[in-house]
């Protein structure tokens, strides 16, 4: 065998063998979605006493009252959690949700992920939300992950990682608190998912938030849970849980702080829950009372209730809204739907989004769309190439009219006509803050209303085109200088002289706009009675009016989502409605007709001696009072006895503290906790100038990259005699990063005898731009058996001399790699490998002695080095992915990729790779199609010498691996050719396809009373079809008479099923049963093998 075959038969050789590991590196690397740094930030950072705040240009004119803000919640949370830093926290700040996508530290999370905090260097990242209150409630409730973190890593960042990973703290505990601590008690917005779950029977217990946080929202449960616990026992109860749970864990924690068990915590705290919402039932409405259901699942279809962001025509004769469709037909993203606005019959989508790279994102949480005065052309706002664009469509034809993508804005949402269709309004930032914007339709001119740090959103413009309202947090309890901001109310905009009024009388959180059709009334979301409602303002009354009572709300996901639309020519009002855990649209004509008496705020009732003092009751409400009155006393009553029963039945144990020995059934004081005076969330909340910090004390320098580690393998080292070396073998691996996530350096080793013949592998990656790189350099050696003999020792005796020929190959590489994406879909790639691969034999021997058993360690005698040769290989690719996974695999989309690598130096040839993957969901992550088809044609001077593939691969062409075959029916040892040969499945070029119909076989299947499942279980019937050959061999697609497969080769196909299982998300083991067709003396065989079907 020359030189040039030996390099050949080690290529195949090395392929074969590191197949099944480079599979899920080659997955991810070879196809896999963007992480697109579409702009380039210039970081800088601001140090305060606490923080290392980053930011960039843009943030400039508020990123020190963003800081000042940080450092008062750190105030806070140090007093509420009792405990404080020891390190500065660095505190990661984009100017907008776009620009937080791009992020590379977490990559891009999705637009409902407001902010994060990693448990590893303890970054904090968020972006500013467009208004300071938003923006100040998240930024809380990611420092309250901060101080938690901090609590388990005793202080030091990277620590304590073990303990978080034993106590795997539920994200009730963890989620709940950081929105309790962040928010402060009574948080509309869970009171109404909590109201709505006690009145259905659907509150959770703590073991069911624990172990399905997919079922039951931890957010809001969870909040409601510690707001009774900081209620009942003191807030600063929540401190004590939070630094003694790394040291015993969740459920001691609670024992010992509340001396209840978490079992017994839940039964309470869902009995108080009761008592507190159940009363209500008979002083609220539900939506049917007043108004008519018009989007549901059951009258537009759809697999979930969710019907979000309405918008009406004028004449209400369409509406276009957000939802989601058919689960069977793939339609499981929120996309803009238009629907008919007397029926609720769904027409047709719109938009759709989030695999569409001209519409990532349709800002659902925060944003509506608006059809134009004559109802032919609909406004709506998604993301493009990292930034907010506005489109026009004509909706009658499904097509894009106008795209205004030019805009210096980063954010664009909440687009309005104005009455004469010339001209659009919409709320839009650069800098974080929302303002107001005007765009000419016809010219795209841009005029901007308002300029300062306070926001405003969702404009709306009057009928008579002279004013607009809109919301905003510019307020007259409102203080820029000390940063407190009240809750949003609704304001006025006069065009012609700019100035701005504020409505009066505002109580509560105000949003969500709505002219009437005669410009006389506002109609807007409100939750000054503490739940969502609408509320109409009279301008000529001057006067508010409450025009819904409703027991769920008028909201939509969060609290500051749009909600209701008005049919200006129809005068129908349509409403997104929470209840039993949905979101329906529900219509009304003439809403003004609901007004009745102005409305004025409860009045606190002071008890009297004198029965005269009694406050008049109004006599509509007099029955349904004494009915809740009657509920609340049943209810109280059977609370006591149940919490009697539990006492007697409670186990008893004894606590020592402080102040002495407790029972765990006896409710410990604040004394005995913390030895401080009691703290309460609500007042620190509403202290705004706490712990404001001296500005002239922040220091503001340019950002410097530093590595630091961000994952280390557990290094292995150890020492043996059979190892062909110096006996010393041992590895590690450890990957460092700089702070944005922009810079990563990884570095690995390995050793198994000599340093001469270790594994290495060092890559540099920055990803800090829109064109992404990484550069390194690898080495790593194969061993195969190249000879073997055994002699007798020569001295009469039963000893032998057993010698064995290693052939070491060395493959040494460096490598080159830039990417360039278009968008999150599809990119280009330019890569350049530099390889060397050098050749030497180890001659090996050991004495055997076969009376008495025994043999010495091998010995190396010599190395003889044969020499070595390299190689440039350029390349260019062009590749796309769209897909979406189940639990197995890819269920939806396409891939491909299409790539040309030529190689040039001691070794000349060309390699051309196309590889086009489909999956159609048949029925969506139930039944689907995969159909792929890939060729890889190796063309020049040495394609033979090294780049046979081999097409027998089990993820290839099933059913024809030589090896397999080995055991069962060739008759001889596995490496004996002689009785099956693989030559026709190897060859300089391949082209296979293959057909698969993937159906689910276990999807949840939990075990008895145990909280075990059984990990998913997919099934599939395949059909697989290729061939293998090289230069100067014909190929046919059926075996030709008097074949000889060194000149000829034909399609090589077979059939059979298989099962995907996937181990709790660690590995998926993959086992088909394939029979070939061109094999009829064969039977089937089973195989299996790790990694994703195609």
């Amino acid at each position: 065998m020359n030189w040039r075959q030996w390099i050949g038969a080690v290529a195949s050789g090395a392929a074969l063998t590191t197949v099944v590991l480079a599979e899920r590196a080659e997955a991810q690397m070879y196809f896999g979605q963007n992480q697109v740094q579409f702009d380039r930030f210039r970081w800088k950072v601001l140090e305060t006493e606490h923080f290392l705040v980053h930011y960039y240009p843009e943030e400039q004119a508020i990123i020190t009252d963003a800081a000042r803000m940080a450092e008062r919640s750190y105030g806070r949370l140090s007093r509420m959690l009792n405990h404080q830093f020891r390190e500065k926290k660095p505190l990661i700040l984009f100017r907008s949700r776009t620009d937080f996508g791009q992020n590379n530290v977490t990559g891009d999370l999705g637009e409902g992920t407001g902010g994060v905090t990693e448990a590893l260097r303890h970054r904090i990242l968020l972006p500013f939300t467009g208004d300071f209150k938003t923006f100040e409630h998240v930024l809380a409730h990611e420092l309250v992950h901060a101080f938690q973190y901090d609590i388990f890593a005793r202080g030091r960042a990277g620590g304590g990682l073990q303990t978080l990973q034993q106590v795997q703290p539920p994200l009730w505990f963890m989620e709940g608190m950081a929105e309790y601590l962040s928010l402060g008690p009574n948080h509309i917005l869970t009171q109404s998912w909590v109201r709505d779950a006690s009145l259905n029977g659907t509150l959770p217990t703590i073991e069911q938030m624990t172990f399905r946080p997919d079922l039951f929202f931890p957010y809001r449960y969870g909040e409601a849970l510690w707001e009774y616990v900081g209620g009942r026992w003191g807030d600063d109860v929540i401190g004590e849980i939070m630094n003694s749970v790394p040291n015993v864990g969740i459920d001691r924690s609670f024992k010992r702080e509340l001396g209840l068990s978490l079992e017994e915590l839940s039964d309470e705290w869902r009995e108080a829950m009761q008592v507190k919402h159940l009363p209500q039932v008979a002083t609220l409405d539900r939506a049917r009372k007043f108004a008519e259901p018009l989007l549901n699942a059951r009258k537009t279809g759809g697999f979930s209730q969710l019907f979000i962001a309405p918008s009406f025509s004028s004449d209400g004769k369409y509406i276009a809204f957000i939802a989601q469709g058919s689960f069977l037909r793939g339609e499981v993203f929120p996309d803009l739907w238009l629907g008919d606005g007397e029926t609720g019959k769904r027409i047709k989508r719109l938009v759709k989004s989030n695999l569409n790279p001209d519409f990532e994102e349709l800002r659902l949480l925060y944003s509506q769309s608006a059809f134009s005065p004559d109802g032919r052309e609909l406004a709506f706002t998604a993301q493009k190439d990292g930034k907010d664009v506005l489109y026009l469509m004509d909706v009658k034809r499904r097509r894009i009219a106008r795209v205004f993508d030019k805009f210096p804005l980063d954010v664009v949402m909440s687009p309005a006509w104005s009455p004469d269709g010339k001209q659009i309004v919409f709320q839009g930032y650069n800098d974080g803050i929302n303002d107001l914007w005007i765009v000419d339709v016809t010219t795209g001119k841009l005029r901007q209303l308002t300029n300062d740090k306070f926001a405003e959103m969702m404009p709306q413009w009057s009928p008579d085109g002279k004013t607009i309202a809109f919301t905003t947090d510019r307020t007259p309890k409102s203080e820029l200088e000390v940063l407190k901001f009240e809750a949003w109310q609704i304001g006025t905009f006069d065009l012609a002289t700019s100035k701005i009024e504020i409505l009066p009388n505002q109580d509560g959180l105000n949003l969500n706009p709505m002219w009437s059709p005669d410009g006389k009334s506002l109609a807007f979301v409100s939750d000054r009675t503490g739940i969502q409602n609408v509320f109409l303002y009279d301008f000529e009354a001057k006067e508010h009016f409450q025009l819904t009572n409703v027991i769920g709300a008028i909201s939509a996901i969060t609290e500051v989502s749009p909600a209701i639309t008005w049919a200006r020519q129809a005068d129908r009002l349509a409403f997104t409605y929470y209840e039993k855990g949905d979101y329906t649209i529900w219509s009304v004509a003439n809403p003004r007709r609901l007004k009745g008496k102005p409305y004025r705020p409860a009045q606190p009732v002071v008890a009297s001696a004198t029965p005269s003092a009694a406050p008049a009751v109004d006599p509509s409400r007099a029955a349904p009072a004494a009915n809740a009155a009657d509920m609340l006393k049943a209810i109280e009553t059977a609370t006591r006895a149940a919490d009697s029963a539990r006492a007697n039945d409670r186990q008893l144990s004894i606590y020592r503290s402080a102040t002495g020995l407790r029972s765990s059934a006896e409710t410990p004081g604040a004394s005995e906790r913390s030895g401080n005076a009691p703290i309460s969330v609500a007042q620190i909340l509403d202290s705004a100038s706490l712990a404001l910090p001296d500005t002239t004390r922040f220091k503001t320098y340019e950002y410097r990259p530093g590595l630091q580690p961000e994952y280390i393998s557990r290094p292995s080292i150890g020492y043996a005699q059979d190892n062909f070396g110096r006996g010393i073998f041992g590895g590690t691996a450890i990957v460092l990063g700089d702070m944005l996530g922009n810079n990563r350096l990884t570095l690995a080793g390995q050793v198994n005898g000599r340093l001469s013949e270790a594994y290495f592998y060092g890559a540099y990656m920055n990803m800090g731009s829109r064109l992404q790189y990484m550069t390194g350099a690898s080495q790593t050696p194969y061993f195969f058996l190249n000879g073997y003999n055994e002699l007798p020792l020569g001295d009469g005796s039963a000893r032998t001399i057993q010698s064995l020929e290693i052939a070491r190959f060395m493959f040494r590489q460096g490598f080159a790699i830039a990417l360039r994406p278009s968008n999150r879909f599809t990119r280009w790639e330019y890569g350049l490998n530099a390889n060397n691969v050098s050749r030497s034999i180890a001659y090996v021997r050991r004495g055997v002695d076969y009376t008495q058993g025994f043999a010495t360690d091998f010995i190396t005698d010599s190395v003889k080095n044969l020499g070595s040769l390299s190689y440039v290989a350029p390349y260019a690719a062009y590749v796309s992915d769209n897909t979406l996974f189940g639990y197995t695999g890819a269920i939806s989309g396409r891939r491909y990729r299409f790539q040309v690598e030529p190689s040039v130096g001691g070794l000349q040839w060309t390699e051309y790779t196309a590889d086009y993957r489909r999956y159609v969901p048949i029925l969506f992550n139930f039944l689907t199609f995969a159909v792929r088809g890939q060729s890889s044609i190796a063309i020049g001077k040495d394609e033979a010498v090294v780049s046979r593939k081999y097409i027998g691969r089990p993820d290839f062409v099933r059913g024809y691996d030589r090896e397999q075959f080995a055991s069962q029916f060739c008759g001889g040892v596995v490496n004996d050719q002689s009785g099956c040969s693989a030559t026709e499945l190897l060859g300089t070029r391949v082209a296979f396809a293959n057909i698969e119909m993937r159906f689910p076989l276990i999807r949840r299947f939990d075990l008895g009373l145990l909280p075990i499942s059984l990990p998913p279980v997919d099934g599939l019937v395949f059909y697989d079809a290729g061939a293998a050959w090289s230069k100067g061999q014909s190929v046919s697609f059926k075996k030709p008479d008097g074949y000889d497969e060194n000149t000829q080769r034909f399609v090589l196909r077979s059939y059979g099923a298989g099962i995907r299982l996937n181990l709790f998300g660690f590995a998926l083991v993959r086992w088909d049963y394939a029979i070939p067709l061109d094999r009829p003396n064969k039977k089937g065989y089973w195989m299996w093998t790790l990694g994703q079907s195609f």
